[in-house]
């Protein structure tokens, strides 16, 4: 192969890559959907355990189920504000952990009685 015949290949392999490429924005926007939907599949199971609607948590929040639809279906993204709401309702509490190679994942543990910790002050 020649030189220009490379380079156009190059070229050409080039361009095909830019048009999966994803801008910050949209690497962003991707995570928090990836979020969003993992917090929601787990909210999803307690219901189903539960044997609650998505009107009955949409009632236990006071919000609507027109609202939790659209977070379900991924049209609207969560807040933090809901996610909390939701943990409260369903008795279970979700955690985020830090993991430094940038793979950070979620979990989850349900709990009995959800209980808010108190900060701790140092009295020194």
């Amino acid at each position: 192969m020649s030189t220009k015949q490379s380079n156009r290949v190059e070229n050409i392999r080039s361009e095909f890559q830019k048009l999966f490429e994803k801008s910050p924005e949209e690497h962003v926007e991707d995570r928090a959907q990836m979020l969003s939907y993992m917090f929601l599949s787990e909210a999803q199971k307690t219901m189903d355990r539960k044997g609650w609607t998505r009107k009955r948590l949409a009632d236990e929040i006071g919000t609507s189920a027109s609202y939790l639809t659209q977070l379900f279906r991924g049209d609207r993204l969560l807040n933090f504000k809901t996610v909390a709401k939701i943990e409260v309702a369903l008795g279970f509490r979700f955690e985020v952990n830090v993991d430094s190679s940038a793979e950070g994942f979620i979990e989850y543990s349900e709990k009995e009685d959800v209980e808010l910790e108190q900060p701790q002050v140092n009295e020194s």
